[in-house]
């Protein structure tokens, strides 16, 4: 234990005797010096302290060892200077010296260091200079503050890089001859900066301080690769389509020099070709073009030409194609390989994409190649939010191409900043009615659309809501009233009301989260007139649902019978929350096939009853099981008799569309 406590004492007194302070990791730890030249003076640098003794004074000794014995000099610096220049007439030629720092107070900081002053030259950094670029760089460099008369040479390392890049490249010693290098394997047509440094012949000194950099650029060389060339269908200028030609600029590496101009080969159907020069980097062409060359042209030569095909367009194209975003920022693009009965696979595949709102598609047009084999593409251009890019995938043969079907994509989606407008009421019938809409721009859908929201109020319940898991319907049947709104992301602006007058009897009017305030006047001068006038004057002919005539209604009292439109006013009507919802018609016809079916309030009759089915009656999607009732089942003792009235008298489409 007291060997502990000595060692620890002992550790303490060298602390305080060299200056440290606890937790100060700042405190000097070393001394350099160097002759500035081999005829110049002696630099002498140490590190400085912090904290509150950084602006002592710091005195510099040195004591010669060898002819002037015990013989000690100094030379103070000023207050908070942690170096010090000793002129050459105070130093002795191939003496040895110890150098040491003291604070101000007395407190050597530094240990003592021995040195012989012919033996810590440190050079100037050499002068470079250009001889030649053509056809090869040539660097020459001097050093004027190096005395000719001098027993040693200077030693020279050299290095360069392309400017602006942060890595060096250090040329093998031995390849440098005396002040002069060649450079012969620099990339052409490219910016580089050049250094040197030096050191005494002997090794024994310092390196020298960097050169300041000379920079140049090697000459031109003929451009490499192939240009990256495209096409898209251009619309009709002067009632003549045309084709428009893409293509990239080549890349600096590839240029190796500058473009001056592109040379262009088209065939336009015949066995002869067209040639013509054009810059960058598009060409209207005929549009009945079915080959394309193109090769880019600097001062040096040109490129080999790379060919676009396009006699054929109807090759099998990639199938499955699905674009997804990446981080918000990116499209990964997948497909399925495809493979031409007569082309065989495709050389490549070109995925191009291209914003679907822009007025010009080639001036966002933009496309990737792939190898063969590859079936999926990052996509990493220029993508903004919320707006819809068109991706194709194309496989490029031989022959030709094939292009894959479109799809939408997007790199990031937001709530639709608008909702469908439009909205109308195309009535049925007294009970039911066909609600249409328009589809919201695709300018402000920002994103894609999941389904519409219907919004549907009733006289005795509070609205209620429908979400159909349809995104591309434009119309639905209703046996109610409705607004209607679209959602994606969020919830867009609702739609303005529409009133559905025949929807719910006695034709009342109805928004969404408004009761209804039909008078109760009208019913009874209704019901008035219903039991006066005879029936054609205010039953509609014919009425596929209220025009039926059964026996049972004639065994009534005439007096009681008022109709098949009137009802009792203790009587309740029943909740309405039947929702149909049908897919668009691409193609309207003029028959009545293509009417949406309404479905009958008279139970369905079994099966085999005919084909003579009341145009009411709700199209079957499987057949009735044994067990299922009959009409004298379910009706009992008063099953009603069809007349087949209706048969005869079928609404046209235009009627049923309130336009006769």
């Amino acid at each position: 234990m007291r060997k502990r406590w000595r060692g620890a004492w002992l550790l303490l007194l060298a602390l305080e005797t060299f200056g440290f302070q606890e937790g100060d990791p700042e405190e000097p730890t070393g001394l350099m010096c160097y002759q500035m030249g081999p005829s110049r003076g002696m630099n002498c640098t140490w590190p400085s302290r912090t904290g509150p003794e950084a602006n002592t004074t710091y005195t510099l000794h040195y004591q010669s060892l060898k002819f002037k014995r015990n013989q000690t000099r100094s030379s103070q610096a000023p207050v908070g200077q942690s170096w010090v220049v000793i002129g050459r007439s105070s130093l002795t030629h191939n003496e040895n010296y110890a150098v040491w720092v003291e604070a101000g107070d007395g407190t050597q900081i530094t240990p003592r260091l021995t040195l012989t002053p012919h033996e810590i030259v440190k050079p100037d950094p050499p002068v470079l200079s250009l001889v030649d670029v053509t056809p090869v760089v040539t660097v020459t460099w001097t050093n004027p503050q190096w005395p000719q008369h001098f027993s040693l040479d200077l030693a020279c390392h050299l290095r360069y890089r392309v400017s602006g890049t942060p890595n060096w490249t250090r040329v093998h010693e031995e390849d440098v001859e005396p002040n002069i290098y060649e450079f012969s394997s620099l990339e052409p047509f490219t910016a580089y900066e050049v250094q040197a440094r030096c050191i005494p012949g002997d090794r024994k000194g310092f390196w020298s301080d960097w050169s300041p950099s000379q920079t140049f650029q090697t000459p031109e060389a003929a451009p490499l690769g192939l240009v990256d060339v495209w096409r898209v269908a251009s619309p009709p200028e002067f009632g003549e389509p045309s084709l428009l030609l893409l293509w990239k600029p080549l890349n600096s590496e590839a240029a190796r020099g500058v473009i001056r101009s592109y040379s262009l080969a088209f065939r336009n159907g015949g066995n002869s070709s067209v040639s013509l020069e054009a810059g960058c980097c598009n060409v209207s062409l005929p549009s009945r073009t079915t080959h394309v060359w193109i090769s880019a042209n600097n001062h040096v030569g040109r490129t080999q030409p790379a060919n676009l095909s396009l006699e054929r367009q109807d090759l099998l194209a990639p199938a499955g194609v699905r674009a997804a975003a990446v981080h918000g920022q990116d499209l990964l693009v997948t497909w399925e390989p495809s493979k031409d009965p007569l082309e065989g696979e495709p050389m490549e595949y070109l995925v191009e994409w291209a914003e679907e709102c822009s007025s010009s598609k080639a001036a966002s047009l933009d496309w990737v190649r792939r190898p063969a084999g590859t079936h999926s593409a990052l996509l990493t251009g220029d993508f903004r939010p919320r707006v819809p890019y068109q991706v194709r995938v194309y496989g490029l043969y031989p022959g030709g191409f094939g292009a894959s079907a479109p799809v939408r994509a997007y790199t990031q989606e937001g709530v639709p900043s608008a909702g469908p407008q439009g909205l109308q009421d195309h009535s049925i019938s007294k009970e039911a009615s066909i609600i249409s809409w328009e589809a919201i721009p695709l300018a402000q859908r920002n994103g894609h659309i999941t389904h519409y929201t219907l919004y549907l109020a009733t006289p005795t319940e509070s609205p209620q809501t429908y979400q159909p898991n349809v995104a591309c319907l434009s119309s639905v049947q209703i046996k109610a009233c409705h607004d209607l709104h679209n959602t994606s992301q969020g919830l867009a602006p609702c739609s303005q009301a529409v009133s559905v007058p025949h929807c719910c009897p006695p034709h009342p009017s109805f928004h969404p989260g408004v009761k209804q305030t039909f008078p109760s006047l009208a019913r009874r001068l209704l019901d008035l007139c219903q039991k006066v006038l005879p029936s054609w004057c205010w039953e509609k002919v014919p009425d596929a649902t209220h025009s039926r005539i059964t026996l049972h209604e004639v065994d009534r009292d005439p007096h009681s019978y008022r109709g098949p439109l009137a009802q009792d006013a203790a009587e309740e009507e029943p909740p309405i929350t039947e929702l149909d919802i049908a897919e668009p018609a691409e193609h309207v016809n003029h028959g009545y096939s293509t009417l949406p079916q309404l479905e009958s309030p008279v139970p369905a009759r079994p099966h085999g009853a005919g084909a003579d089915d009341g145009p009411g009656s709700k199209p079957r999607t499987e057949e009735l099981g044994p067990s299922s009732p009959t009409l004298e089942e379910a009706w009992g003792e008063q099953a009603p008799v069809i007349s087949g009235y209706e048969k005869h008298f079928m609404p046209t489409l235009e009627e049923v569309l309130g336009l006769a």
